[in-house]
């Protein structure tokens, strides 16, 4: 581990055109009473600068410890990221120690976890917690750090925002929290949002309103991986999408192709439970998992014996384009997608959901 992050570009490399974000074979275990799970498995994929990036998938599939991960806030122990590279603007998060990643956490890299109740202290002031965000990473004096605060919560929407900064978090809505939360996120202006079920336990205004502060965030350069179950918020936001199940990706690609052609069998089961659900519901992720070969074998209607062993199947375009694509069997050069790409049709989200 070093002292100092480690630049992680090839020497000469034009940083401007490589990913903001490159993932590569990220592994995160956490030990239980009942042994190590494999809750992030070998996960990788990359967010450009100025994209938004949706990662979906049931309750328990692994999206929170693999975005919390990222930047080593995940709880360690219990977690112990064991292997791979999280490379943030040509460095290496893993490679850093604390104070280094510190230095990016907060400030370049941004969370906004899913209970803003949880994330905001009780005891201070909405515009005290926003000014300890903006001075631990700027030397501004408290004049200045109250301006901030006062121009942060008006930029996420909240009235009358130049007396409420003395409120306490129990005098605002829970959408309203959400938004304090949001601008705690963006004291020190980060190049990278990761949001994660921002939108959830809210009502449809308040989503409404939620989704177009983070359309306005990414509109103007920033940003944005974003966890969510819910394919409305997807449809509204992403420019791609990636699907997790079992601690793995199974899926990814451009929003729109992944709507209107879910590659999957896991995707489209998943479709399919949302439109079941009305559309607001989120699937728990079932009992045991297979540990090699396709983690979703054991409930697949297409499975084989070449779906077993091994590690998760590689990654096979869907149809002409690298884009999309596949962690299935199926679509290898000894596969036969025809079958599995019958079931894409009815499994595409009600219209409505959609783009």
């Amino acid at each position: 581990m070093t002292n100092e992050l480690t630049d992680a570009t090839t020497p000469g490399t034009d940083r401007s055109s490589q990913p903001l974000l490159s993932v590569e074979d990220l592994r995160t275990d956490i030990r239980t009473d009942r042994g190590t799970v494999r809750a992030v498995d070998g996960v990788s994929f990359e967010i450009g600068r100025g994209e938004t990036v949706c990662l979906v998938g049931e309750s328990g599939s692994g999206k929170s410890v693999t975005c919390e991960s990222l930047t080593g806030i995940v709880p360690q122990p219990p977690a112990d990221i064991v292997a791979g590279r999280v490379v943030f603007d040509g460095v290496d998060l893993l490679e850093a120690d604390d104070a280094a990643r510190r230095r990016v956490r907060g400030n370049r890299i941004a969370h906004v976890f899913q209970n803003p109740q949880q994330a905001l202290d009780p005891v201070y002031t909405v515009g005290d917690q926003i000014e300890e965000a903006i001075t631990i990473h700027e030397d501004v004096d408290d004049a200045e750090a109250r301006e901030r605060a006062i121009s942060l919560l008006g930029r996420v929407g909240i009235p009358r925002a130049a007396s409420r900064v003395d409120e306490y978090p129990h005098e605002f809505s829970g959408g309203m929290r959400q938004r304090v939360a949001i601008a705690i996120a963006l004291a020190a202006d980060p190049e990278l949002l990761i949001a994660d079920e921002p939108t959830t336990a809210v009502d449809v205004t308040v989503q409404a309103r939620l989704i177009d502060l983070l359309r306005e965030l990414t509109g103007g350069g920033m940003s944005l991986l974003l966890i969510t179950h819910d394919l409305r918020v997807v449809a509204s936001l992403a420019d791609r999408v990636l699907v997790m199940f079992g601690g793995t990706l199974v899926e990814r690609g451009p929003v729109d192709e992944i709507f209107e052609r879910p590659a999957h069998p896991y995707t489209q089961d998943l479709f399919d439970s949302y439109d079941g659900l009305d559309g607001r519901g989120e699937r728990t992720a079932r009992g045991d998992v297979p540990a090699d070969g396709c983690r979703f074998r054991g409930e697949c209607p297409h499975a084989v014996e070449d779906c077993a062993g091994g590690g998760q199947p590689a990654f096979h375009a869907i149809g002409h384009t690298r884009d999309h694509a596949a962690s299935c069997v199926h679509y290898g050069p000894d596969g036969d997608p025809a079958p599995v790409l019958e079931d894409a049709e009815s499994a595409r989200p009600a219209s409505g959901v959609g783009r």
